[in-house]
């Protein structure tokens, strides 16, 4: 195992991904960091700390891809289930409700925990993403 592997199993700690999901976020890192090598955020060849600012916001930027995946889903059952109930049956799922109430849970039900209140913000804000 190389070291950016390590780094990477460093990052990912307990998370439970499967093989795809593992080498999604694999491939993201590595992009990730080439983009931030580019735009001069970080030294060629620099690997930031796991707890930096900047991996907290890489985490956050797949939070919010595996929320949106997690919506979809969420809207697709619903769909295939309105055909399963009776009074659901000339009803369709809406994304944009099921994501607003989803982003509600989030705040709410199922609270996201990062160590900056700031990438919290940026996470239900829709801020931009380095």
């Amino acid at each position: 195992m190389n070291d950016f592997e390590k780094y990477f199993k460093e990052i990912i700690g307990t998370l439970q991904l499967t093989r795809i999901e593992r080498k999604t976020y694999l491939e993201s890192l590595k992009n990730t960091l080439k983009r931030w090598e580019i735009k001069g955020i970080i030294q060629k060849g620099e690997i930031p700390d796991v707890n930096s600012d900047l991996i907290w916001d890489w985490k956050m930027s797949q939070d919010k891809d595996m929320v949106i995946q997690m919506v979809e889903s969420l809207s697709k059952r619903i769909f295939n289930y309105r055909r399963k109930i009776f009074g659901l049956k000339d009803t369709s799922p809406n994304k944009t409700y099921i994501s607003h109430y989803v982003n509600e849970l989030m705040k709410e039900g199922m609270p996201i925990s990062y160590p900056n209140q700031k990438l919290i913000d940026k996470f239900f804000s829709g801020e931009k993403i380095e």
